[in-house]
């Protein structure tokens, strides 16, 4: 059998549309699952059948979105199960599902660890009252402890936090506040975000009329380091620009982006990968669910666009996600899968070297410390 691959498949609806969200989500009390899952089973038993996915085994599973834990323990389950059957979940899989604290019943989440998830990603964002109401969110700062509490009491002790630092308004103690309630609560990873004003959202316009205002440069800053100081203090060990984690618990979905791993695509707006036909082919789906259930009736995928990567950009992307690991990419891995050193395709590296802005560690390059905090300035200079 063939390597295997991850799965991801993308639910498009939350309870309301945070104003810093730019994914693709759509406003819904009542999302329509069981169509939307119908169309999510037919739409993988289309790839089932074909290569490079034939044969092949599910490492992982990823269920996001929007929010997953709008759907029921049924639906979910389900999907899992048709997963499984037409191409199949490894013994020892990692399986994610994506929630908001509000949306979770201990019920649920007994109905979810049945189904087969193993392991909650919960988008707690913040601890605080007010800087909820800012992001948007409709979860009080209690659901967070309550639904990890939930979570392990159904048997799910994988537990992911998601927060996001310089919210509009928060200073450093507000921060370590975040982090300190986050530690309290002793989750398996936490993901940590700055806030980012992305075009099209409702933050980046309130942002160019005046109406909110970023967090000064260097308190956001502060807030990065403070950030590895108190999860690292605490355990948790950073593997990624954003990532941190108990050992063993780092998400291994995740990194199969990173390093490279096919992953399937499934459901509106999906982005899926893989590395055959080499260098390697990319696809997004149609992101209106309804265009992208209508596209899989009539022809078995969702598939807006389907690009096959030239050299150049494929062994760019390899090197931007790579870097985003704290271990940095393996230059004799490059050199294997595109077959021409990674010195010669990017002799700049060189010069990010002596900047102090990468490092030889071993047989790998990775980022600095330093490099981590100018990661997007690197990771531009290879595309």
């Amino acid at each position: 059998m063939s390597a295997p691959f991850a799965v991801y498949a993308h639910v498009p609806w939350c309870r309301h549309v945070c104003p810093y969200c730019d994914f693709n989500v759509y406003a819904s009390a009542r999302p329509p699952e069981q169509a939307y899952v119908d169309a999510l089973v037919a739409e993988l038993s289309t790839y089932a059948t074909r290569a490079p996915w034939a044969g092949r085994m599910a490492a992982t599973v990823y269920l996001g979105g929007g929010t997953p834990s709008m759907f029921s323990p049924a639906a979910i389950g389900r999907l899992l199960d048709a997963i499984a059957a037409r191409v199949g979940i490894a013994a020892d899989a990692e399986v994610t599902l994506e929630a908001n604290p509000g949306t979770l019943t201990r019920e649920h989440l007994v109905g979810y660890q049945t189904a087969g998830v193993n392991r909650l990603s919960l988008g707690a964002q913040t601890f605080d009252a007010a800087r909820l109401r800012t992001l948007g969110r409709d979860h009080a700062p209690e659901d967070i402890p309550a639904a990890v509490e939930a979570a392990r009491a159904a048997g799910i002790d994988n537990v992911s936090l998601d927060l996001i630092s310089a919210v509009p308004g928060s200073t450093l103690a507000d921060w370590e506040h975040d982090l300190s309630a986050a530690i309290g609560l002793a989750p398996a990873h936490v993901s940590a975000y700055a806030l980012t004003f992305e075009s099209g959202t409702p933050f980046h316009a309130w942002r160019g009329a005046g109406r909110i205002h970023a967090v000064d440069e260097d308190v956001e800053v502060a807030m990065a380091e403070a950030t590895g100081a108190l999860l690292g203090a605490a355990g948790y060990a950073r593997y990624e620009i954003s990532s941190w984690a108990r050992p063993g618990r780092e998400s291994r979905h995740n990194l199969a982006y990173w390093s490279g791993v096919d992953y399937l695509a499934l459901g509106a707006g999906a982005h899926g990968f893989s590395a055959e036909p080499a260098p390697g082919r990319r696809w997004v789906n149609e992101r209106r669910p309804e265009r992208w259930a209508a596209a899989v009736t009539a022809t078995g995928t969702g598939a807006a666009s389907v690009e096959t990567l030239d050299p150049a950009t494929a062994r760019a992307e390899f090197m931007v996600a790579g870097l985003r690991r704290t271990a940095g990419v393996e230059p004799a891995a490059f050199a294997r899968r595109f077959g021409v050193a990674l010195e010669t395709a990017f002799p700049h590296v060189a010069g990010l070297v002596a900047d102090g802005l990468l490092e030889h560690a071993g047989a790998r390059l990775r980022l600095t410390p330093r490099g981590l905090l100018f990661a997007d300035t690197v990771a531009a200079t290879f595309v």
